[in-house]
Protein backbone atom coordinates (compact mmCIF):
# COMPACT_ATOMS: atom_id res chain seq x y z
CA UNK A 1 0.00 0.00 0.00
CA UNK A 2 2.49 2.22 1.05
CA UNK A 3 4.56 2.06 -1.88
CA UNK A 4 1.62 2.05 -4.29
CA UNK A 5 0.86 5.97 -2.84
CA UNK A 6 4.40 6.60 -3.07
CA UNK A 7 4.76 5.71 -7.06
CA UNK A 8 1.43 7.76 -7.58
CA UNK A 9 3.03 10.97 -5.46
CA UNK A 10 6.01 10.78 -7.43
CA UNK A 11 3.98 10.31 -10.65
CA UNK A 12 1.99 13.44 -9.46
CA UNK A 13 4.98 15.95 -9.01
CA UNK A 14 6.90 15.10 -12.12
CA UNK A 15 3.75 15.73 -14.06
CA UNK A 16 3.16 18.81 -12.58
CA UNK A 17 7.15 19.75 -13.21
CA UNK A 18 6.78 18.82 -16.90
CA UNK A 19 4.07 20.77 -17.39
CA UNK A 20 5.39 24.18 -15.49
CA UNK A 21 8.76 23.41 -17.18
CA UNK A 22 7.68 25.00 -20.66
CA UNK A 23 5.93 28.41 -19.19
CA UNK A 24 9.09 28.82 -17.17
CA UNK A 25 11.09 28.67 -20.21
CA UNK A 26 9.17 30.87 -22.19
CA UNK A 27 8.53 33.78 -19.13
CA UNK A 28 11.40 35.46 -20.06
CA UNK A 29 11.40 35.37 -24.13
CA UNK A 30 7.62 36.83 -23.51
CA UNK A 31 9.28 39.67 -21.07
CA UNK A 32 12.09 40.17 -23.69
CA UNK A 33 9.56 40.78 -26.33
CA UNK A 34 7.49 43.06 -23.92
CA UNK A 35 10.43 45.55 -24.13
CA UNK A 36 11.90 44.74 -27.43
CA UNK A 37 12.91 48.34 -28.77
CA UNK A 38 14.90 49.03 -32.26
CA UNK A 39 18.19 50.16 -32.35
CA UNK A 40 17.93 52.52 -34.58
CA UNK A 41 14.97 55.09 -34.89
CA UNK A 42 15.12 58.09 -37.31
CA UNK A 43 12.33 61.01 -37.37
CA UNK A 44 11.36 64.40 -38.66
CA UNK A 45 10.38 67.08 -36.70
CA UNK A 46 9.40 71.10 -36.97
CA UNK A 47 11.22 73.49 -34.65
CA UNK A 48 8.92 76.52 -33.75
CA UNK A 49 10.94 78.35 -31.20
CA UNK A 50 11.41 81.34 -28.89
CA UNK A 51 14.90 82.93 -29.26
CA UNK A 52 16.77 86.05 -27.53
CA UNK A 53 20.11 87.71 -27.24
CA UNK A 54 22.12 87.65 -24.12
CA UNK A 55 24.16 91.03 -24.28
CA UNK A 56 27.58 91.29 -22.47
CA UNK A 57 29.60 94.27 -22.98
CA UNK A 58 27.59 96.24 -20.82
CA UNK A 59 26.93 99.09 -23.64
CA UNK A 60 24.35 97.54 -25.66
CA UNK A 61 21.15 96.89 -24.78
CA UNK A 62 19.05 92.95 -24.80
CA UNK A 63 15.25 94.78 -25.47
CA UNK A 64 13.50 91.61 -25.80
CA UNK A 65 12.72 87.97 -27.60
CA UNK A 66 11.52 86.97 -31.00
CA UNK A 67 9.03 83.61 -32.55
CA UNK A 68 11.46 81.73 -35.25
CA UNK A 69 10.37 78.41 -37.01
CA UNK A 70 12.30 75.63 -38.37
CA UNK A 71 12.70 72.03 -39.26
CA UNK A 72 15.00 69.11 -38.64
CA UNK A 73 15.97 65.61 -38.61
CA UNK A 74 16.44 63.28 -35.82
CA UNK A 75 18.41 59.80 -35.48
CA UNK A 76 18.94 57.90 -31.93
CA UNK A 77 21.17 55.37 -32.09
CA UNK A 78 20.47 52.76 -28.86
CA UNK A 79 23.23 51.40 -26.92
CA UNK A 80 21.47 50.36 -23.76
CA UNK A 81 17.50 49.46 -22.65
CA UNK A 82 17.68 52.94 -21.77
CA UNK A 83 20.23 54.89 -22.99
CA UNK A 84 20.82 56.31 -26.52
CA UNK A 85 23.33 58.75 -28.97
CA UNK A 86 21.03 61.40 -29.62
CA UNK A 87 22.26 63.37 -33.29
CA UNK A 88 20.66 64.57 -36.48
CA UNK A 89 20.40 68.40 -38.09
CA UNK A 90 18.94 71.23 -37.14
CA UNK A 91 17.87 73.77 -39.19
CA UNK A 92 16.66 76.73 -37.32
CA UNK A 93 16.35 80.34 -36.61
CA UNK A 94 17.02 82.42 -33.68
CA UNK A 95 17.85 85.92 -32.91
CA UNK A 96 16.53 88.60 -30.64
CA UNK A 97 16.28 92.51 -30.31
CA UNK A 98 19.32 95.01 -29.36
CA UNK A 99 19.46 98.79 -29.01
CA UNK A 100 22.61 100.65 -29.07
CA UNK A 101 24.42 103.82 -30.21
CA UNK A 102 26.27 103.68 -33.47
CA UNK A 103 27.53 105.98 -36.29
CA UNK A 104 25.92 105.97 -39.79
CA UNK A 105 27.54 107.74 -42.87
CA UNK A 106 25.46 109.49 -45.86
CA UNK A 107 22.15 111.11 -45.42
CA UNK A 108 19.11 108.79 -46.17
CA UNK A 109 17.29 111.82 -47.17
CA UNK A 110 19.74 113.05 -49.84
CA UNK A 111 20.94 110.66 -51.90
CA UNK A 112 23.81 112.30 -53.51
CA UNK A 113 25.08 113.16 -49.63
CA UNK A 114 27.12 109.97 -49.56
CA UNK A 115 30.09 111.55 -46.49
CA UNK A 116 28.23 113.06 -43.87
CA UNK A 117 28.67 111.16 -40.71
CA UNK A 118 25.69 110.68 -38.21
CA UNK A 119 25.33 109.64 -34.61
CA UNK A 120 22.23 106.95 -34.66
CA UNK A 121 20.22 104.86 -31.69
CA UNK A 122 20.06 102.13 -33.76
CA UNK A 123 17.18 99.40 -32.49
CA UNK A 124 17.71 96.17 -34.38
CA UNK A 125 15.63 92.91 -34.36
CA UNK A 126 17.84 90.04 -35.50
CA UNK A 127 17.67 87.32 -37.37
CA UNK A 128 20.00 84.29 -37.76
CA UNK A 129 19.83 81.03 -39.75
CA UNK A 130 21.64 77.94 -38.36
CA UNK A 131 22.21 74.60 -39.67
CA UNK A 132 23.35 72.27 -36.22
CA UNK A 133 24.62 69.29 -36.00
CA UNK A 134 23.54 68.17 -32.33
CA UNK A 135 25.17 65.69 -29.98
CA UNK A 136 23.76 64.27 -26.75
CA UNK A 137 23.24 61.53 -24.74
CA UNK A 138 19.46 60.82 -23.95
CA UNK A 139 17.56 58.64 -21.63
CA UNK A 140 14.65 57.16 -21.73
CA UNK A 141 11.77 55.27 -19.69
CA UNK A 142 10.23 52.24 -20.58
CA UNK A 143 7.22 52.67 -22.59
CA UNK A 144 4.52 53.43 -19.73
CA UNK A 145 0.77 53.50 -21.25
CA UNK A 146 1.93 54.19 -24.64
CA UNK A 147 4.20 57.10 -23.82
CA UNK A 148 8.27 56.60 -23.68
CA UNK A 149 9.39 59.84 -21.58
CA UNK A 150 12.95 60.76 -22.39
CA UNK A 151 15.56 63.57 -21.24
CA UNK A 152 18.47 64.59 -23.30
CA UNK A 153 22.10 66.25 -22.42
CA UNK A 154 24.61 67.94 -25.05
CA UNK A 155 26.45 69.82 -27.69
CA UNK A 156 25.32 71.59 -30.84
CA UNK A 157 27.85 72.77 -33.27
CA UNK A 158 26.02 75.29 -35.83
CA UNK A 159 27.28 77.10 -39.28
CA UNK A 160 25.83 80.52 -39.87
CA UNK A 161 23.43 80.39 -43.40
CA UNK A 162 22.43 83.93 -43.38
CA UNK A 163 21.92 87.08 -40.88
CA UNK A 164 19.29 89.50 -41.41
CA UNK A 165 17.77 92.53 -39.45
CA UNK A 166 15.11 94.84 -38.80
CA UNK A 167 16.75 98.46 -37.82
CA UNK A 168 14.61 101.59 -36.42
CA UNK A 169 17.32 104.14 -36.64
CA UNK A 170 16.41 107.46 -34.58
CA UNK A 171 19.36 109.79 -35.96
CA UNK A 172 20.40 112.33 -32.92
CA UNK A 173 24.03 114.51 -34.38
CA UNK A 174 25.22 115.62 -37.56
CA UNK A 175 28.77 115.95 -38.61
CA UNK A 176 29.61 119.64 -39.82
CA UNK A 177 33.06 119.53 -39.34
CA UNK A 178 36.31 117.56 -40.91
CA UNK A 179 36.25 113.97 -40.08
CA UNK A 180 33.62 114.23 -37.80
CA UNK A 181 35.31 116.80 -35.02
CA UNK A 182 31.83 119.17 -34.67
CA UNK A 183 28.56 117.57 -33.73
CA UNK A 184 25.04 119.30 -33.87
CA UNK A 185 21.66 118.30 -32.97
CA UNK A 186 19.78 116.65 -36.00
CA UNK A 187 15.90 117.48 -36.42
CA UNK A 188 15.23 116.87 -39.35
CA UNK A 189 15.60 113.70 -40.22
CA UNK A 190 13.82 111.53 -37.50
CA UNK A 191 13.49 107.87 -37.02
CA UNK A 192 14.17 106.06 -39.95
CA UNK A 193 12.59 102.12 -40.38
CA UNK A 194 14.92 99.76 -42.79
CA UNK A 195 14.24 96.22 -43.14
CA UNK A 196 15.71 92.99 -44.19
CA UNK A 197 18.98 94.24 -44.23
CA UNK A 198 21.95 91.50 -45.00
CA UNK A 199 24.40 91.67 -42.18
CA UNK A 200 26.34 88.75 -42.56
CA UNK A 201 29.41 90.77 -41.93
CA UNK A 202 28.58 91.38 -38.22
CA UNK A 203 27.57 87.71 -36.90
CA UNK A 204 29.61 84.90 -36.36
CA UNK A 205 30.02 82.01 -39.21
CA UNK A 206 30.36 79.05 -36.29
CA UNK A 207 28.26 78.64 -33.23
CA UNK A 208 28.62 76.08 -30.22
CA UNK A 209 26.08 75.42 -27.56
CA UNK A 210 24.33 73.74 -24.81
CA UNK A 211 21.59 71.09 -25.10
CA UNK A 212 19.17 70.35 -22.40
CA UNK A 213 16.13 68.39 -23.32
CA UNK A 214 12.70 66.59 -21.77
CA UNK A 215 9.95 64.94 -24.15
CA UNK A 216 8.25 62.30 -24.58
CA UNK A 217 7.28 59.32 -27.15
CA UNK A 218 3.75 58.18 -28.01
CA UNK A 219 3.31 55.28 -29.56
CA UNK A 220 0.68 54.80 -32.57
CA UNK A 221 1.47 52.10 -34.29
CA UNK A 222 4.51 49.21 -34.19
CA UNK A 223 7.62 51.64 -34.42
CA UNK A 224 6.07 54.74 -35.64
CA UNK A 225 5.51 57.04 -32.16
CA UNK A 226 4.71 60.89 -32.23
CA UNK A 227 7.62 62.78 -31.07
CA UNK A 228 6.92 65.96 -28.63
CA UNK A 229 9.49 67.94 -26.31
CA UNK A 230 11.43 71.47 -25.69
CA UNK A 231 15.19 72.05 -25.67
CA UNK A 232 16.90 74.92 -24.00
CA UNK A 233 19.40 75.62 -26.76
CA UNK A 234 22.18 77.68 -24.60
CA UNK A 235 25.05 79.70 -26.78
CA UNK A 236 28.32 79.77 -25.57
CA UNK A 237 30.56 82.05 -27.44
CA UNK A 238 30.24 85.03 -28.82
CA UNK A 239 28.45 85.39 -32.08
CA UNK A 240 28.74 89.04 -32.67
CA UNK A 241 31.68 90.05 -35.37
CA UNK A 242 32.93 93.42 -35.04
CA UNK A 243 35.83 92.94 -37.22
CA UNK A 244 34.31 95.04 -40.55
CA UNK A 245 33.17 98.04 -38.97
CA UNK A 246 36.39 100.23 -39.32
CA UNK A 247 39.99 100.52 -38.68
CA UNK A 248 39.53 101.48 -34.94
CA UNK A 249 36.83 101.30 -32.13
CA UNK A 250 36.37 104.98 -32.25
CA UNK A 251 34.42 104.36 -35.84
CA UNK A 252 32.38 101.53 -34.62
CA UNK A 253 29.92 101.07 -31.59
CA UNK A 254 29.37 104.35 -29.54
CA UNK A 255 29.37 104.09 -25.45
CA UNK A 256 26.66 106.57 -23.67
CA UNK A 257 27.41 108.41 -20.65
CA UNK A 258 26.23 107.09 -17.46
CA UNK A 259 23.22 109.00 -17.23
CA UNK A 260 22.18 107.50 -21.06
CA UNK A 261 23.07 110.68 -22.73
CA UNK A 262 25.33 110.63 -25.87
CA UNK A 263 27.79 113.15 -25.99
CA UNK A 264 29.05 113.91 -29.20
CA UNK A 265 32.59 114.55 -28.30
CA UNK A 266 33.99 112.28 -26.01
CA UNK A 267 32.39 108.98 -27.10
CA UNK A 268 34.30 106.63 -27.87
CA UNK A 269 33.90 103.00 -29.69
CA UNK A 270 33.62 99.14 -28.26
CA UNK A 271 32.89 95.72 -29.82
CA UNK A 272 29.34 94.14 -29.20
CA UNK A 273 29.35 90.84 -27.34
CA UNK A 274 26.38 88.73 -27.19
CA UNK A 275 25.35 85.18 -27.17
CA UNK A 276 22.46 84.02 -28.59
CA UNK A 277 20.01 81.61 -26.85
CA UNK A 278 16.45 79.93 -27.65
CA UNK A 279 14.22 77.38 -26.89
CA UNK A 280 13.26 74.94 -29.07
CA UNK A 281 10.12 72.55 -29.51
CA UNK A 282 9.83 70.10 -31.53
CA UNK A 283 6.71 68.10 -32.97
CA UNK A 284 7.21 65.29 -35.55
CA UNK A 285 7.44 61.87 -35.83
CA UNK A 286 9.89 58.97 -35.07
CA UNK A 287 10.03 55.56 -37.20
Amino acid sequence: MVSTLTFRSILVIGSLVVLQFPAVAQGPQAGADRYLEPRFRMGLHLLPSVAWLDARDGHTESKGSVVRFGFGFTADVMFADNYAIGTGINVFRNGGKLSYFDRMTGNPLDAADDSTQFLVRRDRTLTQHWVELPLSFKFRTREIGHITYWGQFGLGMGLNLRSTADDAVDVLYRSTGAEGADWVEEATIGLIPDEDIPVEDEAALLRAAMLVGVGIEYNLSGKTALLVGATFNNGLFNVANNRNFGPSREVEHLQAAPDGSLDPAGTEGYDIKMVDNAILFSCGLLF
